[in-house]
């Protein structure tokens, strides 16, 4: 009979619903860690090697809105975020892994005229990228996670000389 893996707390923040946890379960070379609301399993995080949260807003009317970085270890791609809704009910809804792969993008909360959470990202290349011939800088990129939809805007059309 097998003995059941180890599990450790990699962090854990207090909700209105309960205390929200990132276990994670066995050895890091697993990649296997579970999002816990009040140690009850709301979802699997798998394929990363670290997650963590980055920031917690309380919202007007829907709860709580937490960002959250997970991670595949290495420098390919320091870093993916995902929202994570928790309803004061104890409903948890989290969204697909989203961002350009930096790891420090600027994170807003705006409430009027809706509640909203913003990350604009400076658009990620790795150092060695530049190097390259005809290297150009990714452009920013903005994600908008609004009345429980996650979406990219656009990027703003390049400015045109003599307009």
């Amino acid at each position: 009979m097998r003995a059941p893996a180890q599990e450790t707390t990699v962090e854990s923040l207090l909700t209105n619903a309960g205390t929200l946890s990132i276990v994670r379960i066995g050895e890091d070379t697993d990649l296997k860690m579970e999002l816990r609301l009040k140690g009850r399993k709301v979802y699997d995080i798998e394929g990363n090697m670290s997650a963590g949260f980055v920031a917690q807003f309380r919202t007007n009317s829907s709860g709580e809105l937490i960002v959250m970085t997970v991670s595949e270890g290495g420098t390919a791609c320091p870093a993916q975020f995902q929202i994570v809704h928790v309803e004061d009910t104890g409903k948890v809804s989290v969204t697909d892994e989203f961002g350009d792969c930096g790891d420090s993008p600027t994170i807003t909360l705006q409430l009027i005229p809706d509640e909203q959470v913003t990350l604009r990202f400076q658009g990620y290349y790795r150092l060695s990228e530049e190097q390259e011939p005809g290297f150009k800088p990714p452009p920013p990129s903005t994600w908008v996670y609004k009345r429980g939809v996650l979406k990219q805007l656009s990027p703003a059309p390049p400015k045109r000389r003599g307009k």
